[in-house]
């Protein structure tokens, strides 16, 4: 089996080209995130740089040229430039049996891929484009947020790209029936759940013993999308003792959140971390009594498998992966994302019995071990292994 991944970013492709290389299938990553760090998930000569939008990216980072540039239409032009400077790659290639493209970096590798001999898989990290715009609208309009969510163009490229690709890859049942709300067909889907750093961030078992102070810790962009909004709202009618609580935002503010944090409630005892280290970050999950994603959208979420690792419960909405990682009330706690009231009910119940609240999180350790990224990556193997055994003549 021959395969190409193209990813315009790091998500999580750099783990299945991992994959794929130990079960020698991977036969090139097209990307322009690869560092020396990397090399010991794939190998040099296994990766081409894409050295024009490499320098773009630098460029637009070192002189912060998003500071007067729409940020949506920076990334418009800079992931069609990476796609079609990936589609020239393409022209000296053939003999590929399956091209994977992250999604918004298809349109123009599509043809390529197909004259190389290439089935074609669309990686989705995220339910469908027109779902989460449709989602993200609503909430924009409870705030009075005039900016659209998701560019047009953004949205016009990715419904494309859903029609050109042989098949789509999702990574949670969310996102699967998001593509059938919006009309794809259930053959063309396909789902294997994503694999986390369940060694990295293992915390290995002990008695319970209850915390100087019971935190809450949320990892990942500060935005609507992720419900940081929701969370801000339930933390405020938890109304827990402020000595001894605490709710810690790790991760940067972006621009929809930013926009309305001034008619939010934020108790003194909020934090707004910052992003942070790998190794810090795991510091700071051994620190919290539980973990809390309240997305409004939300393909997969690997801040639940590395949460769970390190031994916390998890709240989580029901429009992300955790009603397929965890079962409610066993390994954590399952609410209806747009819920403010559910959320503080879950959380003040987490603060009335922490004992039961870290028995949840000792169990969610032994679960998350069914999702490592060896087990992600046999699963994946299996499915395009499939797909190229229907292709064969009977």
């Amino acid at each position: 089996m021959n395969v190409v991944i193209s990813a315009g970013g790091r998500f999580h492709a750099f783990h299945l080209a991992n994959q794929l290389h130990k079960r020698n299938s991977l036969r090139q990553l097209y990307t322009f995130y690869y560092t020396k760090k990397d090399h010991n998930l794939v190998p040099p000569h296994l990766v081409k740089n894409i050295m024009p939008s490499k320098s773009i990216d630098f460029l637009a980072t070192r002189l912060r040229l998003t500071k007067v540039i729409n940020r949506s239409t920076f990334n418009v032009f800079q992931d069609n430039l990476f796609d079609y400077l990936v589609s020239t790659q393409l022209k000296k290639t053939n003999g590929i049996d399956i091209f994977v493209c992250w999604a918004h970096y298809l349109q123009h590798s599509y043809c390529r891929a197909k004259s190389a001999g290439a089935q074609v898989i669309l990686e989705s990290g995220s339910c469908h484009i027109s779902e989460q715009q449709k989602l993200l609208c609503k909430e924009y309009k409870k705030w009075g947020l005039t900016f659209p969510p998701i560019h047009w163009k953004n949205q016009q490229k990715m419904v494309k790209e859903y029609e050109l690709a042989d098949y789509i890859m999702t990574l949670s049942e969310f996102s699967r029936q998001s593509f059938i709300r919006q009309g794809i067909p259930e053959k063309k889907l396909l789902k294997v759940p994503c694999g986390m750093d369940v060694e990295y961030f293992y915390n290995p078992s002990t008695e319970y013993k209850k915390k100087k102070k019971f935190q809450i810790i949320f990892v990942g962009l500060l935005s609507i999308r992720k419900g940081i909004h929701y969370l801000l709202q339930a933390w405020h009618q938890a109304n827990l003792p402020e000595e001894e609580t605490e709710l810690i935002l790790v991760g940067n503010i972006q621009k929809d959140l930013q926009s309305i944090l001034s008619k939010l409630p934020i108790k003194d005892n909020v934090v707004f971390y910052g992003s942070t280290s790998k190794q810090k970050l795991k510091e700071l999950y051994q620190n919290s009594s539980a973990f809390v994603l309240p997305s409004i959208e939300d393909g997969f979420g690997m801040v639940i498998g590395e949460a769970m690792a390190s031994g916390l419960p998890v709240i989580c909405s029901d429009h992300c992966a955790a009603p397929e990682i965890i079962t409610d009330k066993k390994e954590g706690l399952i609410v209806p994302a747009g819920s403010a009231e559910k959320l503080a009910e879950k959380i003040s119940w987490c603060f009335e019995n922490q004992e039961k609240a870290y028995s949840m999180g000792q169990q969610g350790q032994k679960t998350i071990r069914n999702f490592t990224w060896d087990i992600y990556g046999q699963n994946v193997f299996d499915v395009y292994q499939n797909i190229l055994n229907r292709r064969k003549p009977n």
